[in-house]
């Protein structure tokens, strides 16, 4: 399967990433391309996993992407988003025939937080493509958030958005994690950019996740070798896992204007 996606200036995608700064958000790529997917098999694609997925460049208002999925032998499906001959992003999706029913263990959440400052403050995302609305529990390697997907984000069709979504709001609790362990240790308290620029063995539990549902996001941090941070992650809604897996982030110096 080979098609083009072509993100539009003023494409709702990037409402709210980043303000002054638009970068379509690397779970949005995912969504665009589970849509292009669904369209080409006239039926829903059924996730049960992301294998790995990296995000090699940032996609821009503008950018026209072609995208080229193929099937390999072992069912896995492997799919290239490229600019001009360039790839931007490649992946490896395991789809099913339904979903994956066996939920793994919960990351424990330990001590809760106290005198925290507002969310706003620390993360450079804007509504709607800001999802963490308060930090909730803290360890010493990592942080668990609320979070809820607004109804008015682009990701969201008829009441619900992907699962692929709620990847993130775990990608703004790492980035919420290491802002405020950069307050306590004096360091600058301007909120930084960040990207999500990898995945690594996602498993999925639901499908798709309800619009202004509160669920809960859990990070903990596996490797460090700045400027790329390598997390786990799990999502909850209510008691009941939506994916689990391993994220990295990309931190940059450059901090957003106050």
């Amino acid at each position: 399967m080979t098609t083009s996606l072509v993100i539009t200036v003023d494409d709702a995608w990037f409402e709210g990433h980043f303000p002054g700064r638009p970068i379509l958000p690397g779970v949005s790529q995912l969504a665009l391309v589970l849509d292009a997917l669904t369209r080409h098999r006239g039926e829903p694609v059924v996730l049960n996993g992301i294998g790995f997925a990296r995000m090699r460049q940032p996609v821009v208002p503008g950018d026209r992407l072609r995208l080229t999925a193929d099937e390999r032998p072992d069912g896995a499906l492997r799919i290239t988003l490229a600019r001009d001959g360039t790839t931007v992003t490649n992946a490896e999706l395991r789809l099913g025939d339904r979903p994956i029913e066996a939920p793994p263990a919960v990351i424990a959440r330990e001590t809760t937080m106290n005198d925290v400052p507002p969310v706003e403050t620390l993360l450079p995302h804007q509504p709607p493509m800001r999802f963490v609305t308060s930090l909730v529990t803290e360890s010493a390697d990592g942080l668990t958030c609320s979070a809820r997907i607004p109804a008015r984000c682009a990701l969201v069709a008829h009441g619900s958005a992907p699962a692929v979504a709620a990847i993130e709001a775990a990608a703004q609790t790492a980035a919420l994690w290491e802002a405020t362990r950069r307050r306590r240790e004096g360091g600058a308290t301007a909120p930084r950019l960040g990207y999500l620029v990898g995945l690594r063995d996602v498993t999925f539990f639901a499908q798709r996740i309800p619009a202004e549902a509160s669920f809960f996001a859990t990070v903990r941090l596996e490797a460090v070798t700045l400027p790329l941070t390598h997390y786990a992650m799990q999502i909850d809604l209510a008691s009941t896992p939506v994916l689990c897996g391993t994220l990295a982030t990309f931190l940059t110096d450059e901090a957003m204007p106050g």
